[in-house]
Formats: structure tokens, C-alpha cells, sequence
């Protein structure tokens, strides 16, 4: 009867293990994606204008984007989510961006169907992951790489490179990201070659500096 009651005291203290384990998972997902009120990133885009009936391709604008995390709002259903707006200089986009799960998810603050994202990220991070970058989506970006990089006078260890084809075939585009744990975006490369519009936006962002709370 002792060695029952033994057996069945530590397959008590097994599961509770489990279920610590299970939050602190939990707990670093939450941690390496930074999204907090407060949160800025600046970056240094270069921007060319892509033009289907011109011979040659505009030369680069450059510019800096400046990104921060400004609210915390609920939208329909409950759902809790931080308010990001990119700055521009001609311009102003917001996202609202909220985790379900192991996801990391972006919704254009036009968009009133969320089960369509802007992009979405499966935290954390790790080698060979792919799933869809856009919803709907065509095809799966993949974590191909994690090497260590420098951005302009920054220097990352460890960076993640994803990259693949997203959006639909009527507008898709190809995107290449690199992010760091615990920092975010450190480097993006845009090209809407699939998209039926003209003139198109290629940009590559270079992360300038950061600020998170």
C-alpha cells in the first residue's frame, strides 16, 4: 500500500513538472518577440520604384521609417492587441498585432475579417520552420538560416534569415527577413514581382537603432 501511494505521489509531482515547463515555453515565446507599449525601432529604407513599361528601373529613394508600439486596444471577439504605426515621411500605417498560441499575428487596421494577416510569425523561432508569412497564401516561407550579421553599426549574433513567397498569385511578393531574439526586425528585403500593380515599391529596410520597455 506505501509503494502505491508512493508511485502515485510521484506521478503527481511529474505532471505538475510538466505543466511549469509547459508555461515557461510559453513565457520565452512571449519574451524573444518584442511587442510592448513603448517599443521603437528606426530603420533606413531605400526605395525603388519598379515600373512594368520603363526600361529601366527608378533609381533609390531613401528615407527613414520609424516604427513604435503606441496602444493596447481590444477588437472584436475579445482579442487583446498592441497598436504599431510605421511612419513614413508621406505617410502613416498602423497594424494591430496580437499573439494567439505559438503566433505572432499582424492585421492592417483596415482589415475588418481577422482571419486575414497582414503576416504572422510562429514564436519562437527556429531552423526549418515554415508556415504562411500572409493569409491567404499560396506558399510557405521557411527559417532557412541563423547566422550572425551586421546592420549598419549594429552587430546581431544568431539572426534568423525567413524568407519565401507569400500573398496570392495575383499579388504576391517575395520577402526576405532577418530577426533577432529579443530585438525584432533587423533587416527586411520587399519585392512585389507578382503583384498587378504598377509602379511597384522594391524596399530593403536596415535596422538604425531600437528602443524597447
Amino acid at each position: 500500500m506505501k509503494k502505491v501511494f508512493f508511485y502515485f505521489v510521484v506521478s503527481l509531482s511529474m505532471a505538475g513538472c510538466k505543466k511549469v515547463n509547459s508555461n515557461n515555453n510559453n513565457q520565452t515565446a512571449t519574451d524573444v518577440f518584442p511587442n510592448k507599449v513603448g517599443d521603437t525601432w528606426l530603420y533606413l529604407v531605400n526605395d525603388t520604384t519598379v515600373n512594368r513599361s520603363a526600361p529601366n528601373d527608378s533609381p533609390a529613394a531613401q528615407y527613414n521609417l520609424r516604427v513604435s508600439v503606441i496602444d493596447s486596444i481590444q477588437l472584436q471577439g475579445g482579442i487583446r492587441a498592441n497598436v504599431w504605426v510605421y511612419i513614413y515621411p508621406d505617410r502613416t500605417d498602423t497594424n494591430y498585432v496580437f499573439q494567439k498560441g505559438d503566433t505572432i499575428r499582424f492585421i492592417d487596421i483596415d482589415q475588418t475579417i481577422y482571419s486575414v494577416y497582414a503576416k504572422q510569425y510562429i514564436i519562437p523561432l527556429s531552423l526549418n520552420s515554415s508556415w504562411q508569412y500572409s493569409t491567404p497564401s499560396f506558399s510557405d516561407v521557411t527559417v532557412g538560416l541563423q547566422s550572425n550579421i551586421i546592420v549598419g553599426q549594429n552587430h546581431f549574433d544568431n539572426t534568423f534569415h525567413l524568407s519565401g513567397n507569400a500573398g496570392m498569385p495575383d499579388a504576391g511578393f517575395v520577402i526576405d527577413e532577418w530577426i533577432e531574439n529579443n530585438v525584432g526586425l533587423v533587416k527586411r528585403h520587399f519585392n512585389p514581382s507578382n503583384m498587378l500593380i504598377d509602379p511597384r515599391h522594391v524596399t530593403a529596410w536596415s535596422l538604425i537603432s531600437y528602443h524597447l520597455e
